[in-house]
């Protein structure tokens, strides 16, 4: 089974749908990514072990299945928390595009791709899921996550016109 451990922040600053949620809010951020992943490693045999720098801006939830979420916290960071955790074995792959990170994991035998390549990757699996889902005539409920984030911009714009 392959384990992805991606640098949360390097791929958020990656990814231009990241960086329009940062725009207007970090946790929303925070949490679609993690939504992103959780959906990725729901649709695929993987494991990823998504990791941020510094501490939770929220309370993180106990089951991801396959996702593990970790927060460096305040004495070290991310990419410190990823050399740490990933050993020299063919089946980890780093998610980052910081080149110092990239360098110490290669000397440690792993692999890495960019962020870009793996919201390629997310973004493939689920229009694949789309269309299963589409073919089967099932209707698809909106996450709790998703709730949360239409609620804030539908607030957001009522607060605007007032």
């Amino acid at each position: 089974m392959i384990r992805y451990f991606i640098d949360g922040h390097n791929t958020i600053h990656s990814i231009p749908r990241y960086l329009e949620i940062l725009d207007r809010d970090y946790p929303s951020c925070l949490e679609k990514v993690i939504t992103d992943c959780a959906d990725y490693c729901d649709s695929r045999n993987v494991k990823i072990v998504l990791v941020f720098d510094g501490n939770p801006p929220f309370e993180i939830p106990k089951s991801h299945g396959n996702l593990k979420v970790v927060f460096s916290g305040s004495n070290r960071d991310a990419d410190t928390v990823i050399v740490e955790k990933t050993l020299p074995t063919k089946n980890n792959i780093v998610v980052t595009n910081d080149g110092g990170l990239k360098h110490l994991i290669t000397a440690n035998g792993c692999r890495y791709i960019s962020p870009e390549q793996f919201y390629e990757l997310y973004a493939s699996s689920k229009k694949k899921n789309r269309r299963r889902t589409s073919q089967s005539g099932k209707d698809r409920s909106l996450t709790p996550q998703e709730v949360a984030w239409w609620k804030r911009e539908m607030n957001e714009a009522l607060e605007k016109k007032k």
